[in-house]
């Protein structure tokens, strides 16, 4: 009895810093900058330039030249799709998503693409979550 009683303090400890260890290596993971290679796949009836990436927690944009964007973000970092700030009176934003080393941004412009969208944003996140 008096063992274990000896043996649970130290473990318990044990136990604690393991657990600091772990979320402050997450947060210094997700604190790395990396670089972003951002892909416009353009299946409106607009031009390119008409579109621009905009990050969040950061609020950077970047502009897209020959259908790429580069940007150097932190690994907690989402991308957005949204409309070129130099064209007023269009809109148009994407779903927010998470950074990674190579990605590719879809601009749909009808109902139903934007639709499958957002239901497609719905399912990743309720099987993330199960």
């Amino acid at each position: 009895m008096r063992i274990s009683k000896f043996l649970f303090l130290p473990v318990l400890i044990l136990l604690f810093v393991f657990l600091i260890k772990y979320l402050i290596e997450k947060q210094e993971y997700n604190n790395q900058v990396i670089k972003v290679d951002i892909t416009l796949k353009n299946n409106c009836e607009l031009i390119d330039s008409a579109f621009m990436v905009a990050t969040y927690p950061e609020n950077k944009n970047a502009f897209f030249e020959n259908k790429k964007a580069t940007m150097y973000l932190k690994r907690s970092s989402k991308v957005q799709l949204q409309a070129n700030n130099k064209y007023d009176g269009f809109h148009y934003s994407s779903i927010p998503v998470k950074v990674k080393e190579s990605l590719i941004l879809e601009a749909n412009c009808t109902e139903e693409g934007r639709l499958e969208e957002i239901f497609d944003s719905l399912n990743k996140q309720f099987k993330e979550k199960d």
